[in-house]
């Protein structure tokens, strides 16, 4: 079976387009992913509400640490 190099040529052409605009798309999502700003939706206090000794203080989002870290930040 014989092939002409146009299909041959258009074939390549598309399976490099394919694996490129692929590979941009999983760059994109990757990107947004890593970018995303974590929500405090599902988060739970582990410590009883005491967040200067947390552990996870820092990327704690519930509202008690967010006021306690924008105070932290005033007194600065």
């Amino acid at each position: 079976m014989r092939f002409s190099t146009e299909k041959v040529g258009s074939r390549r052409g598309f399976f490099r387009a394919t694996l490129r605009y692929g590979l941009l798309g999983l760059l994109a999502a990757a990107a947004s992913l890593a970018a995303r700003k974590p929500r405090s939706s599902g988060q739970r206090c582990i410590n009883r509400g005491i967040c200067g000794d947390c552990g996870v203080f820092d990327q704690c989002g519930l509202p008690r640490a967010l006021s306690v870290k924008q105070e932290k930040g005033r007194r600065t």
